[in-house]
């Protein structure tokens, strides 16, 4: 399609080269010749410039952006028409003046490192979420928060004296709409508006959105920060936009290499919650949950739908010490209890008197009344004397006894402290490595480990042990544990198709494959720089250790020939699965093609373009016939014959030449005869 830009537009914007373009709009660097100063200058595609849908599209965002001023949102500066030509109409072209902008798009940087560091995402996804609370006060939904709408700029000399990420640029209003309009579309009826990957289940379901439908966005955005990928993964884009209606997310601590914490897995549990009024309310209420998160704060979020919700602790008045002590007290004060319930006195009586106030107690047998009754019998004195004797070599034997009963108690004690302990050896079979670990580490047992394949026991499970089950084994033995290596034969990792190359690569290596050469195909539904396949593909057998390719994404697809084709044809082909472009149509006449079919298209086949793109057919339409004036009548008999008039081509009408008189000779015809009586027929 010819499509021409001036070299200066409106007489102040000098254009110099192109530096991006989408689906809707090309952006070229350019110079404000009035104020001397680099900007960016976003054009509309020349496909679109007669979609009425596009071109409302494209004003929405200028009237959107131009109104917000916000460190964290793209500033447009003047919008405006100029004329150009396409196909040789003169056709009215608008644009935007927006600031240039230095750096990458989140979505450039992920699929260059994958997952981010914790600290990273929540400053990333933090500034986000303050140019979402910006927005939403001024009435503005996005509509379309994603990596590839992010701009990431180079850390300054300032961010990096004060330890800081480099600063967040929202842009890509073009599908934002103000508060109050929200219900009116810009396209068809029921169409659904965003991108599938980070689609809110209102918008998956073609309902009215508000800034909750921008929370949900920037907490799928946040969670591919932290884990490399997104919350849910499909096939197609209406299978990911089922995902988001009905499959509940795992945390992001389930997928990311890194730790995450659990009031941080809570707080994106919550921005990803289905009904829009179980989420945060705005924007600021979860960039402070983020913060609070990742400041390492216990304080939980508690969010719908989970059936171990976490509950809010909140800080405990009293310092750590006190608690402790508070321990100790209310320990102290259960053994009293337990105490009181016993014989006290008895109690008391043993533990104050020890070994010698027992001997005192025993000899009391009698009162002292009692004795001197007796004693003034001169026979009950003698056996009192016997009695007191007896007591004494008995007292003296007993002392004997407990002196020997302390010495071999100590020497016992002695021999059990000096002895080994053993314990029998646990059946660690079918235990994972770190739970067998874990178990013998707990009897002070050592571990040696081998491997060995084994195409019934998953990776990492002890297969056997030595010695056996039952064995006594002093704490401070070695044993040695035998774990599976897996199968000899692997199989490639599922759902790696739309994930970045670095967590494919970690997936295929926690596998037991190594990650090898990467390549690029056209892929209509894969994002750019994201991995379409692998090859061995994702389900099929290998070696384990072996290498397995990576193939990524381009971002375009190959264009089919639809030329001679029919229109539903040419719009099946060019929007099958393994395509998916848009389709704009025009009607030419013209006799040389059968009307109805495609006579030329603006993307030749074979070309590479973007995903998404519109590519114009041609449709032939017969041409219409021209209006011949109607034949005049003959005033004669016999046949009509043509006005003389018009058979001469520059329309004077010529008196006709005046019947011959005689005629010519034919070969076929007889003489006529010499008898003015015969009759031309014969003979009467």
């Amino acid at each position: 399609m010819e499509f021409s830009i001036p070299e200066v537009i409106d007489h102040r914007y000098r254009v110099n080269q192109s530096i991006g373009s989408g689906a809707m709009a090309t952006v070229y660097s350019a110079e404000d010749t009035r104020l001397g100063r680099r900007v960016a200058l976003k054009i509309l595609r020349p496909e679109h410039l007669s979609d009425s849908t596009f071109r409302a599209r494209f004003q929405r965002e200028a009237e959107s952006v131009a109104s917000l001023n916000h460190p964290n949102i793209v500033s447009v500066y003047d919008t405006g028409i100029f004329e150009s030509t396409v196909n040789g109409n003169t056709v009215q072209v608008p644009f935007m003046v927006m600031e240039l902008l230095q750096g990458q798009t989140l979505r450039s940087l992920l699929s260059k490192r994958g997952e981010l560091p914790a600290a990273e995402a929540v400053a990333y996804g933090s500034q986000v979420l303050e140019a979402l609370e910006y927005a939403a006060k001024a009435g503005i939904v996005h509509r379309d928060i994603k990596p590839a709408n992010v701009m990431v700029l180079p850390r300054t000399d300032e961010d990096i004296s004060k330890n800081q990420f480099g600063q967040i640029k929202v842009m890509d209003f073009g599908i934002a709409r103000a508060r109050e309009d929200s219900n009116e579309a810009l396209t068809k009826a029921n169409t659904v508006m965003g991108t599938a990957r980070y689609i809110s289940p209102e918008q998956a379901r073609g309902e009215t959105v508000d800034a909750r439908s921008d929370i949900y966005s920037a907490a799928c955005m946040i969670y591919e920060m932290l884990c490399g990928r997104s919350p849910f993964n499909a096939d197609s884009n209406v299978d990911l936009a089922g995902k988001h209606l009905s499959e509940r997310p795992q945390p992001p601590s389930a997928y990311a290499a890194q730790s995450i914490s659990p009031a941080l897995d809570a707080a994106l549990l919550k921005g990803l919650q289905k009904p829009r009024q179980d989420r945060f309310q705005s924007a600021d209420a979860f960039r402070r949950e983020l913060l609070d998160a990742e400041d390492g704060q216990d304080s939980y979020v508690s969010y719908v739908g989970d059936e171990t919700q976490p509950t809010t602790t909140l800080p405990s008045e009293a310092p750590t010490g006190s608690i402790v002590a508070s321990a100790a007290t209310g320990a102290a004060a259960g053994a009293a209890g337990y105490a009181a319930s016993s014989d006290a006195d008895t109690t008391a009586h043993v533990e104050e008197a020890g070994l010698g106030g027992w001997f005192d107690n025993a000899q009391s047998e009698y009162t002292d009344e009692e004795l001197y009754e007796y004693e003034r019998n001169e026979a009950v004195a003698k056996k009192k004397r016997r009695r007191q004797a007896w007591t004494r070599v008995l007292t003296g034997m007993l002392i004997a006894a407990l002196a020997l009963f302390s010495i071999g108690t100590v020497l016992y004690y002695q021999n059990e402290l000096n002895k080994v302990p053993t314990h029998a050896m646990p059946a660690v079979q079918g235990m994972n490595r770190n739970e067998a670990a874990e178990s013998l580490h707990n009897d002070n047992i050592l571990v040696k480990w081998e491997e060995e394949f084994s195409d019934s026991i998953d990776k990492d499970v002890v297969i056997k042990s030595s010695p056996v089950v039952g064995t006594e084994v002093e704490e401070g033995t070695e044993v040695t544990l035998t774990v599976s290596k897996g199968p000899s034969k692997l199989s490639i990792p599922d759902n790696l198709a739309g994930q970045s190359e670095a967590y494919v690569r970690t997936a295929l290596e926690n596998a037991g494959f190594k990650a090898g050469r990467t390549s690029t195909v056209n892929s209509a539904s894969v994002p750019a720089g994201m991995v379409v396949t692998t090859n061995p593909a994702s389900g099929e057998k290998a070696d384990a250790n072996s290498t397995v390719d990576i193939v990524l994404s381009t971002g375009k697809v190959e264009v089919p020939n639809v030329t001679g084709l029919t229109r539903d044809e040419a719009i099946a082909a060019l929007s099958a699965p393994e395509v998916m472009l848009s389709t704009n149509i025009e009607t030419v006449q013209t006799s040389t093609a059968a009307a109805g079919t495609v006579v030329s298209q603006s993307s030749a086949a074979g070309t590479s373009i973007e995903q998404g793109s519109t590519v114009t057919i041609s449709i032939a339409q017969a041409p219409v016939a021209p209006v011949n004036p109607a034949p005049r009548a003959s005033t004669g008999t016999g046949s009509t014959a043509p006005d003389q008039g018009d058979l001469t081509p520059g329309g004077d009408a010529s008196p006709a030449p005046e019947p011959s008189t005689s005629t010519p000779a034919n070969k076929n015809t007889l003489p006529a005869s010499s008898n003015p009586s015969a009759s031309p027929r014969g003979k009467n």
